[in-house]
């Protein structure tokens, strides 16, 4: 019995010292703060009794967690940009599973403070702060974190990865220098930048989105694959190419937790849904407007209440 509490302690001890050596490593991070009243991020207090409520853990903590995902179109970190992706990740404690939703950039919404607009100009607007309470303002959630990143981030990200597994299109081949040839392969960093910015062929930016979290569902599926003991060191190495609002030990503790997750892929959504938005063309701008009220049920009943086999049946086409 002795020997098996020795080895318990040994194994505890090594697994302490993993993660604390990635806590040290995460000081390369580049954090901004938001502001932490609700008000400024478009929180309501209180939620309409004809909305879903979040459930509640044991602890009293959210059972879902929503993060705003960015992703920039700039080279330049010190220039004004627009977010080229808008994501949201939910981190659903209840099913141990991640959800993603990406919202259409040309999707025309209140921007508070401002004129109505497409949702990506909220951040060239007012960055971070602005276009979280864009999405929280008009989809009435409750996003107080994000992470951003752009191509030259994004594209040092897969490099350090070691490139990722894609499955390229025929129709794909010409948007994505170097690449010769259709189906599953390893692409490297300038490459999956290329496919991910694809709009031009298949179905516009819809299919864009979907390609998008397939590169995200693809990356978390290759980083959980390298086991606990790695997770430190691969997250560290990551997050000096984003900017976020999170802690270090904020990210540690998400980490950890999604860690844990038993799913093995990413359910994934799009907002709007199909049938629930209209093309218009807006002071010179061709936009989609959303029945914002229909498009916000979904997401609440995506983030909170579907289960995962019914995700799958609401929008998502695997590729």
């Amino acid at each position: 019995m002795k020997k098996y509490k020795i080895i318990i302690a040994i194994v505890l001890a090594l697994i302490l010292g993993l993660f604390i050596y990635g806590y040290i490593l995460l000081d390369s991070i580049n954090i901004k703060e938001l502001p932490e009243n609700d008000e400024d991020l478009g929180i309501t207090p209180t939620p309409a009794p004809t909305e879903p409520v979040q459930e509640k853990s044991e602890s009293g903590t959210a059972a879902v967690t929503n993060i705003a995902l960015f992703g920039l179109d700039r080279r330049n970190p010190d220039e004004s940009s627009r977010s080229d992706t808008i994501i949201i990740a939910s981190l659903d404690k209840i099913n141990e599973m991640i959800k993603v939703t990406s919202l259409m950039r040309d999707m025309y919404v209140a921007i508070p403070g401002k004129q109505s607009n497409r949702i990506n100009t909220a951040y060239a607007f007012g960055g971070a702060t602005l276009a979280i309470k864009t999405i929280n303002s008009n989809f009435g959630l409750d996003i107080r974190d994000y992470v951003a990143v752009d191509f030259l981030g994004l594209e040092k990200m897969i490099d350090k990865m070691g490139g990722l597994e894609l499955n390229v299109k025929d129709y794909e081949i010409p948007e994505i220098n170097g690449v010769s040839k259709s189906g599953l392969q390893k692409l490297n960093g300038k490459q999956v930048v290329d496919y991910a910015r694809i709009r031009h062929v298949g179905d516009a930016d819809f299919e864009r989105t979907q390609r998008q979290r397939y590169i995200l569902d693809c990356l978390y599926k290759k980083i959980k694959s390298q086991g606990i003991a790695k997770l430190p060191r691969t997250i560290s190495a990551l997050l000096p190419y984003v900017e976020t609002s999170l802690s270090k030990t904020e990210i540690m503790e998400l980490v950890m937790e999604v860690s844990q997750y038993d799913a093995e892929g990413i359910t994934q959504f799009r907002v709007p849904a199909d049938g629930l938005f209209e093309n218009k063309k807006v002071r010179g701008m061709y936009v989609l407007v959303p029945d914002i009220k229909a498009n916000k049920k979904l997401l609440h009943q995506f983030i909170y209440e579907i289960k995962e086999e019914k995700a799958a049946s609401q929008y998502i086409s695997s590729y």
